[in-house]
């Protein structure tokens, strides 16, 4: 039961102190009573704190800011284009943050401060020369990828510069949340570890070398635990002038010792030779893994399934994929073609790439090529019109139904005048790319003139027997490659499959016949084992795969048997606009890859090395047969079923209604109504449950100081208010014990809980400071069902 006190004094002075402490008590609870909502126990000060100085607080995220771009420099020291601007605007977006967290500010007001300390950031990290005109233009940027989102549900699908948004968000609130951890909590160890696992993980998956980055990052760490272990230390410390004052004095022995401890490692490298230490690699430790879990020689490591679509990265192959269906472009042409993208003619056994490959600048007013472009007779000249979903700025190629030979743009920039764009063309792969970068060197519609191959099997043939042989030594030089490690089972399965054929049309025939009768096409693929060539695993191992698949094992096939091919990737024809005769639609799902084939007096011709799709060109097959509808691409099973089919009725239906301006405001004004009302009810509702709430938090975190008597009696308080609205207001001059007793509550089914109720009060009330831990949470847990059943009447 309640603690009393034992040392009971009969002393009247003793007694006239106590009746005076009761009433004093009493008008307390009363105050609880009345303004339990704005009780606040979070402005109790702690007498132990210390007051650091501010230069102090500073020097450690200074220290705390070089740490952090630890995570950053790893990914921008490769040299790629763009890395030193990136490094430079996320350092100072770092500093800003930590500046502004050492500023005492209301939560709002800090949210609000760091937002705009991200949005100047993103300014400068994509307005080029001219941020503040970029920040204009972006609301509509933001919009537009939006409205795409809200299409498709795909991230990705979203461009770079909001990407880039919500990372910088998410760097802001991680530097908010690690100051506060290191300036309140007095601890780095945790963001420390935090930094050692990320760059772990490059190293591992990303092949970075950040062994250099590892050692600082753990030396940072250090300093700055070591730093903080004086707040810890000297406690006592609240004079905020560093004369007499221990800060800057452990700040210098903190460093000197640091720096010490590093010059110190290093004095063994003067005496002996010591070995370049080798990469920190988690590598051979998941390889040891997988070989204890079972794993057998054939077996791989998992990749994480990606989104169909067209990317210039070389990623290594093999990775399992979802359809997806993202507008990407549409397209005007008299002939319904591929639209070839990139070449690529150096195959490493996991990967294309082509380090060799040159541009030369072009004007897109010039004519792009002037040699002939080999024999006029396999080629026709057609003109393509092509309007990009959004905006598309370079780095990037455009995409063209054949052998460009020069381009035209009507877009114009923001002061309504012709772009001034460049272009890098390659003649060798028949290849354009937009140069440039920035908001006015966007495009979204050009014109090409393509030449396109119209060569007959026929034709082919003939120039096979022809020039048996006679392929120029540039091309033999580039295209035959093969990587040194490819199995001699390959090249065994290459003459088998081409021996007999009398032309180099005929051995493309034979290889693709091959690929569709001993290899099944689908997208719910794996990554070959490391160490394993990727053509190799296809064609003797798993039997499946998709484009990238079969289009890479039959150059590799051509090649072994002397015949150049090369690797070509883009788009297929997409689907025929119904509404619009010479209009296709080509979306994220119709990125392909196929094979060019060289034919000594005719130069490059297209094939198709996927089962179930259909090329006209180069092939000389009826090109009607192309402008129907392509395979459907097999879905995964979680992506099929009800609840697909029901989310793309829904969406049919939301398009439907968003054509109808009337119906479309009808339902928005219905659906704000209805959010309004929701959340009143919502607010209601709250308040009716807000005390038991209150109730249960103190039973479900109970700390070691609980339980307290202000903050037990300002979570019971509500109780009494709810029995007044339920059984009447207590009588003026009436105690708490007498209202529970009276005839209405006494006769109520919670009687005797409420009496009980009164009487755990007031001994708490006028009971000793600490009252018994048991007792307590007895008496909250009767409060937690008064509370309840009130509510519920």
């Amino acid at each position: 039961m309640w603690e009393r006190n034992k040392n009971q004094e009969p002393n009247s002075t003793v007694a006239a102190d106590k009746a005076s402490t009761a009433r004093l008590r009493l008008e307390s609870v009363h105050s609880v009573v009345r303004n339990v909502n704005h009780t606040s126990l979070t402005e109790i000060k702690d007498e132990g704190s210390v007051r650091v100085p501010v230069l102090y607080r500073i020097f450690i995220s200074a220290i705390l800011l070089i740490l952090s771009l630890e995570w950053i420099y790893p990914v921008t020291s490769s040299g790629q284009q763009g890395s030193e601007r990136f490094l430079s605007v996320m350092a100072g977006l770092t500093g800003a943050l930590l500046l502004a967290g050492l500023i005492r500010t209301g939560w709002i007001t800090g949210i609000l401060i760091r937002l705009f300390i991200a949005l100047a950031a993103l300014c400068l990290m994509y307005g080029g020369s001219d941020p503040a005109r970029w920040a204009v233009a972006y609301p509509g940027i933001l919009s537009a990828d939006m409205d795409t989102f809200m299409d498709n549900w795909r991230f990705h699908s979203i461009s770079t510069e909001t990407r880039g948004l919500f990372m910088m968000c998410g760097w802001s609130m991680l530097m908010a949340s690690v100051q506060s951890l290191v300036l309140l909590r007095r601890s780095v160890m945790l963001f420390g570890s935090a930094t050692l696992v990320y760059l772990l993980l490059l190293e591992s998956f990303a092949g970075l070398d950040v062994y250099a980055s590892v050692i600082r990052s753990v030396l940072w760490t250090f300093l700055i635990q070591a730093l903080l272990q004086l707040v810890r230390l000297n406690g006592g410390v609240t004079t905020p002038s560093y004369r007499g004052s221990p800060y800057g004095r452990w700040s210098v022995i903190t460093i000197v010792a640091s720096t010490g401890m590093v010059l110190f490692s290093a004095l063994p490298g003067q005496f002996a030779s010591i070995p370049q230490p080798e990469r920190i690699s988690l590598e051979q430790m998941g390889e040891r893994i997988a070989r204890w879990a079972g794993y057998t020689q054939h077996s791989s490591i998992p990749a994480a399934t990606a989104v169909t679509g067209y990317s210039t990265a070389d990623a290594p192959m093999g990775a399992p994929l979802v359809q997806g269906n993202a507008l990407f472009f549409t397209a005007k042409s008299p002939e319904v073609t591929y639209w070839r993208g990139e070449t690529r003619s150096y195959y490493n056994g996991s990967t294309w790439s082509d380090p060799e490959q040159s541009f030369e600048t072009a004007s897109p007013y010039g004519v792009l090529r002037s040699d002939g472009w080999e024999n006029q007779t396999y080629w026709k000249r057609i003109r393509q019109t092509v309007t990009m979903k959004r905006e598309w700025k370079g780095p990037n190629p455009l995409f063209t139904g054949g052998i460009p030979l020069n381009v035209s743009f009507q877009d114009k920039n923001s002061n309504n005048e012709e772009n001034m764009l460049t272009l890098l063309s390659n003649r060798d792969s028949a290849t354009l790319w937009l140069a440039n970068a920035g908001e006015d060197h966007m495009v979204k519609n050009y014109t090409a003139d393509v030449m396109f191959p119209v060569a007959s099997p026929e034709q082919l043939r003939l120039l096979g027997n022809v020039n048996k042989g006679k392929d120029p030594a540039s091309i033999r030089r580039t295209y035959l490659q093969l990587p040194t490690s490819l199995p001699g089972r390959v090249q065994t399965l290459a003459k088998e499959i081409i021996q007999g054929s009398e032309t180099r049309y005929d051995a493309v025939q034979a290889v693709k016949t091959y690929l569709a009768a001993h290899a099944e096409y689908t997208l719910d693929t794996r990554m070959p084992p490391r160490g394993t060539d990727f053509v190799d695993d296809f064609l003797f191992v798993t039997r499946q795969g998709y484009c990238n698949h079969f289009s890479t094992a039959m150059i590799v096939l051509l090649r072994a048997e002397g015949i150049p091919a090369r690797w070509v990737k883009g788009f297929g024809s997409g689907m025929a606009d119904p509404n619009i005769p010479g209009q296709y639609i080509i979306s994220q799902g119709d990125a392909h890859s196929w094979v060019e084939v060289y034919f000594p007096g005719a130069g490059w011709m297209p094939f198709e090395a996927t089962p179930g799709f259909t090329m006209a060109q180069g092939a000389g097959e009826d090109v009607a047969a192309l402008a129907g509808p392509q395979p459907v691409v097999e879905t995964p099973p979680y992506m099929s079923g009800g609840w697909a089919n029901a989310g793309a009725w829904l969406l049919a239906r939301a398009r439907a209604i968003a054509a109808e301006p009337g119906l479309a405001a009808a339902l928005v004004a219905a659906a704000l109504v209805a959010a309004a009302l929701l959340g009143a009810a919502a607010v209601i509702r709250m308040r009716r449950l807000r005390p038991a709430l209150r109730i249960r938090l103190l039973l479900a975190w109970p700390r070691s100081s609980f339980p307290d008597r202000e903050r037990l009696l300002g979570a019971a308080a509500p109780v009494w208010a709810a029995l007044a609205c339920r059984y009447g207001p207590r009588p003026p001059g009436m105690t708490l014990r007498e209202y529970a007793a009276s005839p209405a509550l006494a006769a109520c089914a919670d009687g005797a809980d409420i009496a009980r109720f009164a009487a755990d009060w007031e001994r708490l009330l006028y009971g000793p400071d600490r009252p018994l831990r048991a007792d307590s949470l007895d008496f909250l847990r009767r409060a937690l069902r008064l509370a309840r059943r009130l509510q519920a009447l």
